[in-house]
């Protein structure tokens, strides 16, 4: 793919050219150096720990023919073009849109913001809007899918603004009219979203969660806001879970069309839990009675806002409510397996205070009193070190059995993450926590230890296939490691 410089620089405010002009060709766009190719533009961005600047040379030596900056560099090359901008990271969405063929002009994208929640809620419309016939592309955690082709795997939950626009415009090529996407709290704050035109925003849930990157939970709030209030116009709508208490606060200054979802307060979209088991949970939605595999009222939730959301696009309600029962749990969220020996493994993605609590009360729930809770859980390394302790207490006080293991310690040395973990005071009393350090050996140990109709939960790394151990992603999967241990294990 080609196009003409002058045009990838529509409508981005420039402070000043220096060079040749811009009737050259560009062939694609970079932010790291080590991905440029010739006749590409180099985007220097401020990153926190990297300054782009600083590899603006490198850049030039493997082929990109126009650099844009904020500081111009000491050496100027006469065949390179050198735009000067005041923020590269917001010229970045501009150029990369114009790059693409602006392709969310072209698609209905839907934003889903939350602590927790996202990848389900964009998962499960992805999936049911695929299984009603219609092409949709899915960014999330898992990674990036093209209706139902292979995962491509992503390093951020919402990657960067030139892979959001290259996917976008495939997806468009391919035939995709409807596009999916997680919106993290670190992605609206690092303009990973710059330029791009939502359809609609759907909100969650906020809780305890990356205070070690936003500070306090008030700026972490105002950065969710942010989406609603600076990238929703009048056009849109957002969909907000009226049972959050900061769910008023979301949609402050907002100019999109609100409507409301939830199960206990009054909202314009409510739903009923029936009964719930290991199995699934039954369901009474606008007089329609139905059975879902999903488990736990945080997947209510979950499916609730996935239908009005399909509702907000102009999808039928008899269409949606045929498929969205056929919906099967995400990799990696309340993921079960049932041993021939009788003990239930669920796997779940839950890495902070309120998703851990939230998974161990719904397993509770529907747990019978004389089955047993074991837990296995660790907290990732180089994250938020309050929220470890708060997760250790969490953990001790519901379940029978708490194994304490290893996470993804990234740079951390996990001995002191483990310590962390169980640095809390409890008035209940009961057997001593469980420290084994080899998450295999963890997983192992609760296996060992359970009896026929016990409970495994798994926590923290849900559908991630690696373990990250000073900056090495090691092959790790937990189901995939329950099963294996399971099928050598003789009872």
């Amino acid at each position: 793919m080609k196009k003409l410089l002058k045009y990838t620089l529509k409508k981005v405010p420039i402070l000043k050219i220096i060079g040749e002009n811009t009737e050259k060709y560009i062939e694609g766009i970079s932010i790291h150096s080590k991905y440029v190719r010739k006749n590409m533009i180099f985007v220097a961005c401020k990153g926190k720990i990297k300054n782009g600047h600083q590899f603006i040379i490198e850049s030039i030596v493997k082929g990109a023919n126009t650099i844009i900056c904020e500081i111009l560099p000491p050496i100027i090359y006469s065949n390179i073009t050198y735009i000067l901008v005041k923020k590269t990271i917001e010229a970045l969405g501009l150029i990369s849109s114009n790059f693409y063929d602006h392709p969310t002009k072209k698609i209905k994208l839907v934003g889903i913001t939350g602590t927790n929640g996202k990848t389900s809620v964009a998962s499960i419309l992805h999936k049911l809007f695929y299984k009603m016939g219609e092409k949709t592309i899915l960014i999330s955690t898992i990674g990036i899918q093209i209706m139902s082709n292979k995962f491509i795997n992503l390093y951020n939950t919402t990657p960067n603004i030139v892979e959001i626009n290259k996917y976008l415009n495939l997806s468009i090529k391919k035939g995709c009219k409807y596009a999916f996407m997680e919106v993290s709290s670190h992605g609206i704050h690092q303009k990973r979203i710059f330029g791009l035109f939502f359809t609609g925003g759907v909100f969650t849930n906020i809780t305890h969660d990356h205070l070690d990157y936003h500070q306090s939970f008030d700026n972490y709030l105002y950065i969710k806001r942010s989406f609603f209030k600076n990238f929703l116009s009048k056009k849109a709508f957002a969909l907000i879970n009226s049972d959050d208490k900061n769910s008023k606060k979301i949609i402050k200054n907002s100019l999109a069309k609100t409507y409301f979802y939830g199960i206990q307060k009054k909202a314009n979209f409510s739903i009923k839990i029936l009964k719930k088991n290991l199995h699934g949970t039954k369901l009474l939605l606008n007089g329609h009675q139905f059975f879902t595999f999903l488990i736990g009222e945080f997947n209510v939730y979950n499916l609730l806002a996935s239908y009005v959301t399909a509702k907000l696009l102009g999808k039928k309600e008899s269409e949606i409510l045929k498929i969205i029962n056929t919906i099967k749990p995400i990799k990696g969220r309340f993921e079960k397996f049932f041993s021939y020996s009788g003990i239930r493994i669920i796997v779940d993605y839950a890495h902070n205070p309120n998703g851990i609590k939230t998974v161990l009360n719904t397993i509770k729930e529907i747990k019978k009193k004389e089955e047993r809770l074991i837990c296995v859980i660790g907290c990732g390394g180089n994250r938020d070190i309050k929220k470890r302790s708060l997760m250790g207490k969490i953990v001790y006080e519901i379940c029978d059995i708490s194994i304490f293991t290893s996470d993804n310690p990234r740079e951390e040395n996990p001995e002191k993450i483990l310590i962390d973990m169980k640095n809390f005071i409890s008035s209940i009393h009961k057997e001593t926590i469980k420290i084994i350090l080899n998450r295999k050996k963890a997983i192992q140990t609760a296996i060992k230890i359970a009896k026929k109709k016990d409970i495994i939960l798994i926590a923290g790394k849900g559908h991630e296939n690696y373990q990250e151990i000073k900056g090495i992603r090691y092959p790790f999967d937990d189901m995939k490691i329950v099963k294996a241990l399971l099928k050598k294990t003789i009872y």
